[in-house]
């Protein structure tokens, strides 16, 4: 019968490209290592991986193998876990992708705060604008905004999110408060780029009208941190999450352009590569989120 501790080696030395960051990662040494991927691959009769001093690449058969294999671990993972659902002795590596503004203002405290409660948690986090394919890498989870498209991934939503104009209150005062959409053509607005592609038509409802502007501006940046920066500095009107700019606006820092009239809902929600039980640690981690979220949203709305 295949040992278990050889098959974790293989999946973990296969996900994290070097047999030797395997042996760390599982508490082993380099030798015990390359000895139980040698075990395995003899038992098998094939070779599984390439491998030279410093990097390790799947053979056909090793990605057929691991492909095959990695879901069964994760199960046994989760019934080992699941004796222990009422506990708080939570642990295991949480890999995930998101985008780079919500990692910065929301997922590093809120990570912080997570392991605080479950220290046994580690947590590798892919920070970014683009869209990580989750069925090829080892992801448990992508947080992404906006309406998802059909797929094989499974999507929980985790709050409602709205886009608003925002400007800091010496803006306003310097060049006048936009009462409607339209009105954005006088002023200077901050522009979005993401993909190669500026994002220049905002749109817009109130009620069941819809209103899409196309803006200018002398700004344009694909990092959406510093377009908020730029609206803090007062140099220009920006058309942000509600998430992103929560703070700012609880503080002060940032105020609404206009209250009538709101941009498209931008959901945010969780996904998930496929269909299938979720180890306790990410459906735990997924419900801290989702509870500290809408806490928070409701503290901005009383």
């Amino acid at each position: 019968m295949t040992n278990l501790n050889d098959l974790r080696v293989f999946v973990e030395a296969a996900r994290l490209g070097s047999l030797s960051a395997a042996a760390r990662r599982l508490g082993r040494t380099p030798a015990a290592a390359s000895a139980s991927l040698k075990r395995l691959e003899a038992e098998l009769g094939i070779r599984l991986v390439e491998r030279n001093t410093r990097t390790l690449r799947l053979t056909p058969e090793g990605m057929l193998y691991r492909e095959r294999v990695a879901p069964g671990l994760a199960l046994l993972d989760e019934a080992r876990h699941a004796i222990h659902d009422e506990c708080d002795d939570v642990g295991g590596d949480i890999r995930l992708t998101a985008p780079m503004d919500f990692a910065r203002l929301w997922l590093r405290p809120l990570m912080n705060e997570f392991q605080q409660r479950h220290p046994q948690i580690q947590f590798t986090l892919l920070a970014g604008d683009e869209v990580r394919d989750l069925v090829s890498e080892p992801l448990d989870l992508a947080i992404r905004f906006g309406e998802l498209p059909d797929s094989a991934l499974v999507a929980r939503k985790l709050l409602d999110n709205r886009r608003l104009v925002v400007g800091a209150p010496a803006y306003f005062e310097k060049h006048g408060r936009p009462r409607r959409p339209e009105d954005l053509l006088a002023h200077n607005c901050l522009v979005y780029m993401s993909g190669g592609m500026a994002y220049r038509r905002w749109p817009f409802q109130r009620g069941h009208e819809t209103v899409v502007v196309e803006i200018h501006g002398d700004r344009i940046s694909n990092d959406g941190s510093l377009v908020r920066e730029w609206a803090l500095d007062g140099v220009g009107l920006a058309f942000k999450s509600e998430l992103d700019v929560r703070a700012d606006l609880a503080a002060g820092r940032l105020e609404p352009a206009f209250k009538e009239w709101q941009g498209m809902s931008l959901p945010l929600n969780v996904v998930f590569p496929g269909t299938g039980p979720r180890p306790v640690r990410v459906r735990r981690f997924v419900e801290f989120l989702r509870a500290r979220l809408r806490e928070g949203e409701e503290k901005s709305r009383a």
